[in-house]
Parts: structure tokens; C-alpha cells; sequence
């Protein structure tokens, strides 16, 4: 009887230690039913459109609040988005607190970060309308790298097709800062071409400052994305708070000079503005912080003096900008002329004794 006991003990631990992982898998818990397609709004998810876009759009995009549990915030997780960007690293969510999915840090050339998680198949419930891209999907990834539990480095071009999903923070490596994150992916491509004809839009500086009844302005860039040719981008900002106005004077070759202008009224504080880029069918973004003090009013008699410039390129016209901006001169407009010099820049500054 004992030697069956033994070997019956033997038995266990050695077969155990033999289980493949699904037999020792941990899956989620939060908001698992969205993360894997077993939710009642499953099905609304557009899996025959999805959308090319960028991580500066997504991390620009307004997270609900509070987070739903089992349900979807649309549009965004009813969205199946397409990111090309960098893997910089990977690792198996185990342990007991994880859920088995391949966490993947996704960087832009702008440093911004989110998430990308590739659950294990065998938690994802057999009714998922994504369960066979998950799976095609992980099987892809085991094929280009050996993954464990703990991150490491790979710093490699992918394409990342996957569903919009706003998660809860928990001090995620990589998380983006509204914690937006694809999820789950259904597909990578470790070749990515980039779509011909899309762009990506840039701003020379992430915040600007007003005073009442002041201007100040900022360059805003168009590249091209998949090949030589740039799309004739219009660009726009939205967010701006009461008493702020926008013009957006464009200079060509995907260039354009954003102004913004605060009156006496408007209100003091930070608020966040979106400058949008359109052409083609695509909206790209990038978000600035607008800081707006107040300024004595037009009843103190403040004095001002002004100066014009002219320029024979946008370079001269940036260069001596700066020059004035040293000397405390505020741009209030720029234009475009026929013939030579072709620009004329407005400056304005508080009067000196």
C-alpha cells in the first residue's frame, strides 16, 4: 500500500510538472468580456473596415469616465484601428496577478507610447467573434520571438491591427496617458509597407501661452507617410476655451502657421487643444496645452508699439522671429504676397519708456 501511495505522489509531481501552460492559466477579470469579445456588444465591433490611424490620434482620443464594466465606449472599441509604429518590448502577463496576454509596448517617432495585449486563446470564449485572429494572431508572434515573463527588447517595425480598448491604470509599462490600448490584437505584420498617401502632422512646441488681449503662434507640419507625395492637408484647431480665436495661415508644402488671439475676457487657465490635419479621407492630430493668464484691461492705457517685417522665405521669417521674440516682440499675423519679398510677418510689443 505505501509503495502505491509513493508511487502514485511520484506520479502527480512529475505529471505536473509536465502540464503544458493551459493547464496552469490564469485568466483576466476586468472588463475580460471587452478584452476578448464575449461581451454583449461584441458583434458591433466594424471588423470589415478598420481605420489606419497613429498613436498620437489614439492617446489623443477622451477616455470615458467613469470606465464601463461589461459594456463598450463607442466609437472607439466598437473600432478596429491599424498602427504602424515600433515593438521596443514584449512579455508574457503570468504570475499569479497576470492574464496571460503578450503585453506589447508600441512607440511613434515622437516617443508616445501605448499598450497592445494578445490574449492567450485559451481564454478567449469559443463565441468571440475574434477568436480565430487571436489565435492565428498569437501563433504569428510565438513564430518571430521566444516570449517569457519578464519584458524584453525588440525594436522592431510592426503593423498592429487590433480593437480600440480604454483600460484601468495600473501603472502599466507603456501605457498611453488616457490608457487607451488595442486589444486585442488580431493581427501583426512584422513587414509593414505604410499606406501611400497618408501623413503625419507635427506642431513645433506642445504648449502656448496667451494673455488677454495677446497673440502667439506656432508652426504646424505635414509629412508624407508610404511614399514622396504629400496630400494637400487642410489643417484646424478645436478645444479653444471662450475668448480665444484661431487662424491657421498655411505656407505651403504641408506648412502652415497656427495663431491664436485671446480677448480681455477669457478665461485664465490650461486647456487642452487638438490640431487637426485632413486630406485624402484621413484625419491625423496632435494635442498642445494652452495656458491663458490674465492681462490688465484695455481701461490701464497700456501702450503699444509695433513692427512690420518682411522676408524673403519661411526661414527668414522664422529666423527673425526669434530674433524679435528675444527683444519681447509677439507675432500677431503673417501673409503671403505676390513677387519679392513674398512674406510679411506683424509684430507687437508692450511699449517701453
Amino acid at each position: 500500500m505505501l509503495k502505491c501511495l509513493r508511487a502514485a505522489w511520484i506520479f502527480l509531481v512529475l505529471g505536473g510538472l509536465c502540464l503544458p501552460e493551459a493547464g496552469a492559466q490564469r485568466c483576466g477579470v476586468e472588463r475580460w468580456a471587452v478584452k476578448t469579445g464575449t461581451d454583449g456588444g461584441a458583434s458591433q465591433v466594424d471588423l470589415a473596415n478598420p481605420q489606419a490611424t497613429t498613436i498620437a490620434d489614439l492617446i489623443a482620443l477622451p477616455p470615458p469616465s467613469p470606465l464601463p464594466g461589461g459594456s463598450r465606449f463607442a466609437p472607439a472599441e466598437n473600432t478596429v484601428f491599424v498602427v504602424n509604429a515600433t515593438l521596443t518590448d514584449y512579455k508574457l502577463e503570468g504570475g499569479s496577478h497576470g492574464d496571460s496576454d503578450y503585453h506589447l509596448v508600441l512607440q511613434d517617432e515622437q516617443g508616445n507610447t501605448l499598450v497592445a495585449e494578445i490574449p492567450s486563446p485559451n481564454c478567449v470564449g469559443a463565441g468571440s467573434p475574434f477568436a480565430a485572429q487571436i489565435s492565428s494572431t498569437r501563433a504569428k508572434f510565438d513564430a518571430q520571438f521566444s516570449v517569457t515573463s519578464s519584458f524584453q527588447t525588440a525594436n522592431t517595425p510592426v503593423r498592429i491591427t487590433g480593437v480600440g480598448f480604454f483600460d484601468f491604470f495600473h501603472n502599466q509599462h507603456g501605457a498611453a496617458p488616457n490608457v487607451v490600448e488595442l486589444h486585442p490584437v488580431l493581427d501583426i505584420d512584422f513587414s509593414p509597407q505604410a499606406a501611400s498617401g497618408d501623413f503625419a502632422i507635427s506642431v513645433s512646441s506642445p504648449t502656448m501661452h496667451l494673455h488677454g488681449g495677446g497673440s502667439s503662434s506656432i508652426n504646424v507640419n505635414a509629412t508624407p507617410i508610404g511614399g514622396p507625395n504629400l496630400p494637400a492637408v487642410t489643417f484646424s484647431a478645436s478645444g479653444l476655451p471662450a475668448g480665444v480665436s484661431a487662424q491657421v495661415t498655411p505656407s505651403g508644402g504641408g506648412k502652415a502657421t497656427l495663431l491664436l488671439s485671446a480677448n480681455f475676457s477669457a478665461p485664465s487657465g490650461t486647456f487642452p487643444v487638438v490640431v487637426t490635419g485632413v486630406a485624402s479621407g484621413r484625419s491625423h492630430s496632435q494635442a498642445i496645452s494652452l495656458n491663458v493668464s490674465g492681462q490688465p484691461g484695455p481701461t490701464d492705457n497700456q501702450q503699444w508699439e509695433y513692427k512690420v517685417i518682411t522676408a524673403i522665405s519661411e526661414q527668414d521669417v522664422i529666423d527673425q522671429a526669434n530674433q524679435l521674440g528675444a527683444q519681447d516682440w509677439e507675432m500677431v499675423g503673417i501673409v503671403r504676397a505676390s513677387g519679392s519679398p513674398a512674406w510679411r510677418a506683424f509684430f507687437k510689443r508692450a511699449k517701453r519708456d
